[in-house]
């Protein structure tokens, strides 16, 4: 028996990736992927609502499947959703990383749990918010069926802190917020501080937020650390502390707020079963608005 193989595109996401460049300097080139949802009749309509997705290069074709495997069989009780993944251009992870601890913090502060990766500092969320509400989605929006009214903001780990910080800080221009293991640690519980963190009296939106069970201790994690990072990582408790981010957003009457601890998940297993559930908490049909 003769085989052949042909190779062709890969065109399951319905997918297009953008390189947008900034600036003069490698860090200012960002890949903006975007995935659009497939549609089987009128009753399902453009524009879409869009998640703004941060760590591109680690959630974005995870989530833009998990989406489309999910709509599929919602039996038409999840709204179509359009992901738009943004990361560094770049696939080298040295740089990836820095370039994350520098972007998704909101304040200039350090960190033993961030392992050295900081050689482009730390504290750009303003600018990374403003790249994405005045550059990325206006950019997104006008060249696909994106509704610029249905925006949300979606991250993992540093992505699930910017994520706290604009809902907290800058929720202006989103509508919904979904969070899985923010670092709530950062810059000594910044975000679970109301004097140094008021929380915008503006501030609106559904927001679902997930961390795994095994957050609890890095004793508890897969895979197993060796035993200075667990040394380096004691006392860390995820678990605890978005359970004190929750309450602090559930005082507040303007934000509908479903907050899980997904059983049996760690830091690297967590995100799929997570953003299955966040999907469709915040996108299933039989919510308002």
């Amino acid at each position: 028996m003769t085989a052949q193989w042909t190779a062709g595109p890969f065109q399951t996401l319905n997918a297009v990736q953008y390189t947008l460049v900034t600036g003069g300097e490698p860090t200012d080139h960002w890949h903006v992927s975007v995935a659009t949802p497939p549609t089987r009749d009128a009753t399902e309509k453009a524009p879409f609502p869009v998640l703004y997705l941060l760590d591109g290069f680690l959630t974005f074709a995870a989530t833009a499947q998990i989406a489309r495997t999910t709509m599929a069989f919602s039996l038409g009780q999840l709204r179509p959703i359009a992901i738009v993944g943004i990361s560094p251009a770049t696939d080298d992870l040295d740089r990836l990383f820095a370039q994350r601890a520098r972007d998704l913090t909101p304040t200039s502060a350090t960190s033993g749990y961030l392992q050295g990766h900081t050689p482009y500092g730390t504290g750009g969320a303003d600018a990374m918010l403003d790249l994405i509400r005045l550059v990325i989605a206006p950019h997104v929006e006008s060249a696909h069926p994106l509704d610029p009214g249905d925006r949300g903001l979606a991250g993992f780990s540093l992505g699930g802190l910017f994520t706290c910080w604009a809902l907290a800080r800058r929720p202006e221009g989103f509508r919904r917020f979904l969070a899985v293991s923010p670092s709530l640690w950062w810059d000594d519980h910044l975000l679970l501080d109301p004097q140094r963190t008021p929380i915008a009296d503006h501030g609106t939106g559904d927001v679902y937020l997930a961390v795994g069970e095994r957050e609890d201790s890095p004793d508890r994690s897969w895979p197993i650390m060796p035993a200075e990072t667990r040394r380096v990582l004691s006392g860390l408790d995820m678990v605890a502390d978005l359970a004190a981010f929750t309450g602090r957003l559930r005082r507040r009457q303007c934000f509908d707020v479903r907050s899980e601890v997904i059983a049996d998940e760690q830091h690297a297993t967590v995100w799929p079963a997570a953003v299955t559930r966040g999907l469709v908490h915040l996108y299933r049909t039989d919510r308002k608005g």
